[in-house]
This record gives structure tokens, C-alpha cells and sequence, in this order.
């Protein structure tokens, strides 16, 4: 995969947006590979029963659909300097979630891109962020 050209990077250019539609194969994959076998995560009675309303996503499977748009842009995960995201708002089977974010400061010096990250899903007409005030640092080749 092909690197964002450093010098053509300028602060305020967003990242392309990296959409993807949780659904339940993706949430035992990501059990199986995390190890997290949290029955929030696959059972929906167990889900309903602590108060969640249903099977949410892995908030660690959230945050890697952001840290894979923004290797994709950068280039590969080995660009990556460093990733940070909070957790606002649960994720549920069938929902689509949009990775989005944009450049934020460029140092020519040490050739790093400081990007603002989050993500965004739409649930009943009214848009959440369930991962925002995210940051990365990437290093352009």
C-alpha cells in the first residue's frame, strides 16, 4: 500500500472515510482473537440481563476499524508512531461504522503527520460518535 505523499499532506486534509458493517461473524473473529469471550459480546439474553439492551461490539474492534484507516493511509501499521482513542458510545451488530479523520499538524523535521481521529454511526435518524477525541502520529516515508 501506497504512503500519503508527505509533501503534499497539508493540515485541514481529511483522511478517506474506511466504512464497515459490524456483524456477528466479525464479533466471534474478534473473540477468537483477542481472547475476550465477555458475553456481552455474543449473548444477547446475558447482554439484555446487565442492562446493555443487547450484544454490543468489542470497543477494541471500534478502535482497530480507525487505527486500519489511518495504517491504510499512512502507508502500513509499521507508520503508525502511536494511536489513541476514547470510547463514547457502544457499538451493535448491523450497524456501519465510518472511521474519519484529518490532519492536524505536519513537522517537516521529523517528516510525522499529528492526525484528529474518530468515528461516527448512524442509529435512529441521529448520528454518534462512539470513539472520539482520537489522535495518531504517523511518520511519512
Amino acid at each position: 500500500m501506497k504512503a500519503a505523499d508527505f509533501e503534499k499532506v497539508q493540515v485541514g486534509d481529511e483522511l478517506p472515510e474506511r466504512s464497515n458493517t459490524v456483524d456477528r461473524e466479525q464479533l466471534v473473529r474478534y473473540a477468537g482473537a483477542s481472547g475476550d469471550f465477555n458475553p456481552i459480546h455474543w449473548n444477547p439474553d446475558f447482554a439484555q440481563m446487565v442492562g446493555l439492551g443487547g450484544v454490543i461490539a468489542h470497543g477494541m474492534h471500534t478502535m482497530a476499524l480507525v487505527a486500519k484507516a489511518v495504517g491504510d493511509w499512512a502507508g502500513g501499521p509499521q507508520n503508525v508512531r502511536k494511536l489513541t482513542v476514547q470510547f463514547r458510545k457502544e457499538v451493535r451488530p448491523e450497524e456501519t461504522v465510518v472511521a474519519k479523520g484529518r490532519v492536524v499538524d505536519k513537522d517537516e523535521a521529523t517528516r510525522t503527520v499529528k492526525l484528529e481521529l474518530w468515528a461516527e454511526l448512524t442509529r435512529d435518524g441521529e448520528t454518534f460518535k462512539p470513539i472520539k477525541n482520537g489522535e495518531a502520529l504517523v511518520e511519512l516515508p
